[in-house]
């Protein structure tokens, strides 16, 4: 375990090779650091009061990398030294889950410029808790499912990889929902510990040119995704670049030696083969081809 003065405690150890670790922190520890703070009496306050307080501690378990991307890890430092999170926003939903108000929240977002929302379902978040999700979101006409197979190299993963898409009202572009849950065989990088919600995180406005290599999605459409936030680097491809390959190098580090293919950009959650057509009976679910190639260049 590591500790530091004023910031939440680390009890999640995670080896990286050659009898090197990594720390992060559990939900718990965040909890408790929020605690400190003066935020809430106790963990278990925390744990069952669903507010933009796990918003809050969600954008802190960002900046320890854990979620590999050093884009989405620089923007939420950023966040976090200014004390503001005014282009990357929380919303918090009830036990009903209504794909109308899902799809009315992203489009607020759309309509700020907001460069981020992340949406947190309170409850088990295990992958039943996912599967709902995904059952009522791509039922509407605004969302798309995708089953977006695995990497043409890695035949050995005997997982199945699901992507979620908002489409954008104009009809323009899709957006690509990075899911967040604590529950197998989600990636390393994409588990908060003993989270007691299932989170998406996307980009509600368009893509950016020259920010992210340009890519079409499973509607047909532009994709809009994580590595399109603004970076705050303008024109210095240089740096964009060394982010890039960082990011490539870190999720390689933290997945090994799990498949790859549950954490690329494209895919939101990834679920047992055994439990698949149990859980997503009620989904709408677009086929796609069972391999995908690896990309040249790696994104969230």
């Amino acid at each position: 375990m590591q500790t530091n003065n004023g910031k939440p405690n680390k009890t999640l150890k995670k080896a990286i090779g050659e009898g090197k670790n990594r720390y992060f922190s559990s939900f718990d520890d965040l909890a408790q650091w929020a605690v400190g703070l003066g935020a809430a009496d106790s963990v278990e306050e925390v744990r069952q009061s669903p507010s933009e307080l796990w918003g809050t501690l969600l954008m802190e378990w960002y900046t320890q990398g854990q979620v590999a991307c050093v884009f989405a890890v620089k923007l939420a430092q950023a966040a976090a030294r200014s004390m503001q999170q005014t282009q990357w926003v929380t919303a918090v939903f009830g036990d009903e889950l209504s794909a109308d108000v899902v799809t009315g929240v992203v489009d607020e977002a759309a309509e700020r410029g907001d460069e981020a929302i992340q949406l947190i379902f309170p409850g088990a978040g295990d992958a039943a808790h996912a599967a709902r999700i995904l059952a009522a979101l791509s039922q509407h006409t605004r969302w798309l499912c995708a089953d977006v197979g695995t990497l043409e190299d890695e035949s050995h993963c005997d997982t199945r990889q699901l992507g979620l898409r908002w489409i954008s009202s104009n009809g323009q572009y899709e957006s690509w929902a990075l899911g967040i849950a604590d529950f197998d065989p989600m990636a390393f990088t994409r588990r908060l510990s003993g989270a007691p919600f299932v989170a998406l995180v996307l980009r509600p406005t368009p893509p950016v040119a020259d920010r992210a290599p340009p890519v079409f999605g499973d509607a047909g459409l532009q994709a809009s995704h994580l590595a399109h936030l603004d970076d705050g680097l303008g024109e210095n491809k240089e740096q964009r670049d060394k982010w890039t390959e960082a990011t490539r190098l870190s999720k390689r580090a933290l997945l090994s030696p799990d498949p790859l293919s549950r954490a690329r950009a494209k895919v939101t959650f990834a679920f047992d083969a055994n439990d698949y057509d149990a859980q997503m009976s009620n989904a709408k679910v677009l086929k796609k081809p069972a391999t995908d190639v690896l990309p040249t260049s790696s994104v969230t």
